[in-house]
C-alpha cells in the first residue's frame, strides 16, 4: 500500500494549537470491541486511566461506556515511532481518536499514523477519516477498506 508523501501533506500537520482527530462513523459496541481487541493483540504500548488514575482496562467496551458518563476515561495507544493516539470513549456510534500534530514530523511518523488508521479501517471494514480537531467534515486523509487505499483530501485547508 502506498501512503501519501510527507511533502504533500506536511502543511496539514503543522502545529496550530489543535489536535487531529481520527473518526469512524456509524459504529456500535461490536466495532469498538474489535478495535480494542486488535490493538491489545498488537505490539502497541497502551495505558488506561479513569479520572487520571491508572486502572486495569475492562475487557468489555460495554463496561467502559457504562463508566464513561461518570468518569474521565483515557486510553492511550503508542504505536512505534513516538506517536501517541488517545481515545476517550465518547460515543458507541462513533469511534474517535485524537493525536498531536507536533508528533507527526516526517514520513516515518506519517506512515505510523497511516498504519494505525489502516488497521482500524480493516478491522471494522468501514472508512476512517483523519481530520482537523472536532471537524470530521474537514478531512486531511481518509482510508477506504473497500479499496485498501489512503487518499488525501481535495480541498484547501481552512485558516
Amino acid at each position: 500500500m502506498t501512503y501519501p508523501e510527507w511533502s504533500d501533506v506536511q502543511q496539514d500537520w503543522e502545529p496550530d494549537g489543535a489536535l487531529r482527530d481520527v473518526y469512524v462513523h456509524s459504529t456500535d459496541e461490536a466495532d469498538w470491541q474489535r478495535v480494542v481487541n486488535v490493538v491489545r493483540a498488537g505490539e502497541c504500548a497502551t495505558s488506561y486511566t479513569e479520572d487520571g488514575s491508572p486502572v486495569p482496562m475492562p475487557m468489555s467496551v460495554g463496561e467502559i461506556f457504562e463508566r464513561g458518563p461518570e468518569r474521565a476515561i483515557l486510553w492511550q495507544i503508542e504505536p512505534e515511532g513516538g506517536i501517541r493516539v488517545n481515545c476517550h470513549f465518547f460515543d458507541p456510534a462513533e469511534i474517535e481518536f485524537d493525536l498531536d500534530p507536533r508528533e507527526v514530523v516526517d514520513q516515518a511518523a506519517l506512515d505510523v499514523v497511516c498504519d494505525f488508521v489502516r488497521l482500524i479501517g480493516r478491522v471494522v471494514q468501514k472508512p476512517v477519516v483523519i481530520s482537523e480537531e472536532n471537524a470530521p467534515e474537514a478531512a486531511i486523509l481518509s482510508y477506504d477498506p473497500a479499496t485498501d487505499a489512503m487518499a488525501r483530501r481535495s480541498f484547501p485547508r481552512s485558516t
